[in-house]
C-alpha cells in the first residue's frame, strides 16, 4: 500500500510539475521578496501570478533563505517553485491555500546520503548511479523516499529506497 501510494505521488507530482501548461511564471529573489514577473505578457498571466498564495511565498522565504532566482508556476491544485541550490535541483509544491504538499530533489551520486549509497552499492556494486530523486510528501511524515537510477553495460534499473528498504521499481535493457 505504502509503495503504491509513493509511486502514485511520484507520477502525479512529476506530471503536474513537468507538464504544467501555465502561461506565466514568477522569478524572485526571496531574500528581498521583491518579485519580478517574467516569461509571459499574455492576457490573464498577471492575475495568475498575483494568485500565488502569500502563505506559500512566506513559507518558502522562511524555509529557503539562501535561494535566489527561483521560478514559481501555477499548477493544478496549487503552485510549485523550482530552484537550484548547491547543485541540487528542487521542486516544492504547495496547495491552493499555500500549505506545503511535497518536495522533490534531484541530484547526482556525490550528493547522496552515505547510508543510502551504501544500501545501493552493497548490492549493485557494478552499476553506476546516474541520478537520485529524493521525494517527501505530507503523507511520508519526514521520511524521504529515494528513487535512484542505476546503469551498467546492459541494464538500467530504477530503485526505490524508503526507510532502509530497497526494491527494484523498474528495469530496462539498454539499447546497443
Amino acid at each position: 500500500m505504502k509503495k503504491n501510494l509513493i509511486a502514485s505521488v511520484i507520477v502525479s507530482v512529476a506530471s503536474l510539475v513537468g507538464t504544467s501548461r501555465a502561461n506565466a511564471q514568477i522569478v524572485s529573489n526571496s531574500s528581498s521578496l521583491e518579485y519580478q514577473m517574467s516569461a509571459a505578457k499574455t492576457k490573464g498571466s498577471i492575475n495568475e501570478l498575483e494568485a500565488i498564495s502569500p502563505r506559500a511565498l512566506k513559507n518558502f522565504a522562511d524555509t529557503y533563505k539562501n535561494v535566489v532566482g527561483e521560478s514559481w508556476m501555477k499548477i493544478k491544485g496549487g503552485f510549485s517553485v523550482r530552484f537550484t541550490l548547491d547543485d541540487v535541483k528542487t521542486t516544492i509544491c504547495y496547495d491552493s491555500k499555500g500549505s506545503w504538499v511535497s518536495s522533490i530533489k534531484y541530484y547526482e551520486e556525490a550528493k547522496m546520503r552515505h547510508d543510502v549509497r551504501h544500501i545501493i552499492k552493497s548490492t549493485y556494486y557494478d552499476y553506476s548511479i546516474v541520478y537520485t530523486q529524493e521525494i517527501e510528501t505530507v503523507d511520508t511524515k519526514g521520511v524521504p523516499t529515494y528513487v535512484v537510477c542505476l546503469q551498467d553495460k546492459t541494464n538500467i534499473k530504477m530503485l526505490r529506497i524508503c526507510d532502509g528498504e530497497m526494491s527494484v521499481w523498474k528495469e530496462y535493457k539498454r539499447a546497443n
